[in-house]
């Protein structure tokens, strides 16, 4: 399998034996660190996981907690990424401290250890990242080891969507073109949040970040195919884009925005007409169902994508039952 998940949760694991645990798993997979609950709270975690070729991304929730990192925090050949969604509380290292607000990046590239201290409950993004990657788009340089990027910024507000829908996707079966683009874009992302070099800035905003923005808009549009009024209107509005540059997205993959939503219908449509449940509804249902307000007109669309109408695609699947 290209792409590996896990899922760690202390709900599994005996109360005493919950913080080795934690160290362990992240020790394995992101990062050496020793942790303990605060507050008088047991320590809870949930924690899912994604590993592929180039980096490692954990999403999850934990109760209050302090942290110590390492200072031999893990491989030298990595970049560290912590990104808390909701909660937050304080980092500090040996000269250094932040406010970990929630949507703010903190990136780290050494063998300086520091300490986490998050007073309330939070879900936070934990990822690992190629060093040598990193720096084909970044000037590192002689400075600080450590960066803070605003949750307002505009890269870092990408990334957190874009691992959010990675985290909801079916990646069971994505191939090894799949998984090295997706590596790229998400380094391109850290780069334009890091500071990017010229070329860095370049590569991101001529391929990765319109492949990432378009990549966005597909999920959004997946997620609203029964909403008859899914358009570059729709799109434009919730992802803070103009309809122009929605078009150009979509232009540039091939598609008009509107034959682009209308096929992924008319293929979620043929999926279901597949399905028992399908059998005991009116064709006029399922035309609303997928975002259709006229029955002719989703008869019409379908036959010329399947050769079919619905009804005698749901006549060759009750045929070969």
């Amino acid at each position: 399998m290209i792409v590996s998940r896990a899922r760690l949760t202390t709900s599994d694991i005996p109360e005493a034996t919950a913080e080795d645990m934690v160290a362990l798993w992240s020790n394995r997979h992101l990062y050496r660190l020793a942790i303990r609950p605060v507050e008088n709270v047991p320590l809870e975690l949930t924690s899912d996981l994604m590993v592929f070729p180039d980096f490692t991304c954990a999403l999850g929730d934990n109760s209050p907690i302090a942290a110590r990192v390492s200072p031999e925090i893990g491989h030298e050949d990595d970049v560290y990424l912590s990104c808390v969604l909701t909660g937050g509380g304080e980092v500090s290292g040996r000269n250094w401290e932040y406010e970990n607000k929630p949507g703010d990046g903190l990136f780290h590239w050494s063998d300086e250890g520091f300490h986490v201290h998050q007073p309330q409950r939070s879900r936070v993004i934990n990822m690992r990242l190629s060093i040598d990657a990193i720096r084909r788009r970044v000037d590192l340089g002689n400075g600080p080891p450590m960066r803070r990027v605003t949750a307002g910024h505009p890269a870092m507000a990408l990334l957190r969507t874009y691992v959010a829908t990675l985290q909801a996707a079916d990646l069971s079966h994505v191939t090894p073109t799949f998984a090295e683009t997706t590596s790229s874009h998400l380094h391109d992302l850290a780069g334009l949040a890091l500071g990017a070099n010229r070329d860095g800035a370049h590569n991101a905003t001529t391929s990765g970040l319109p492949a990432v923005r378009l990549a966005l808009a597909k999920e959004l549009v997946a997620r609203h195919l029964d909403n008859p009024r899914l358009n570059d209107d729709f799109l434009s509005r919730h992802m803070g884009l103009s309809r122009s540059y929605i078009r150009k997205l979509f232009a540039n993959d091939g598609h008009a925005v509107a034959a682009y939503i209308r096929r992924e219908r008319l293929f979620k449509a043929r999926r279901f007409l597949s399905a028992p449940a399908a059998m005991r509804i009116k064709i006029l249902d399922i035309a609303s169902m997928h975002g259709f307000d006229d029955v002719s007109t989703f008869n019409r669309a379908f036959r010329r994508m399947f050769d079919m109408s619905p009804s005698e695609a749901r006549d060759q699947v009750k045929g070969e039952d």
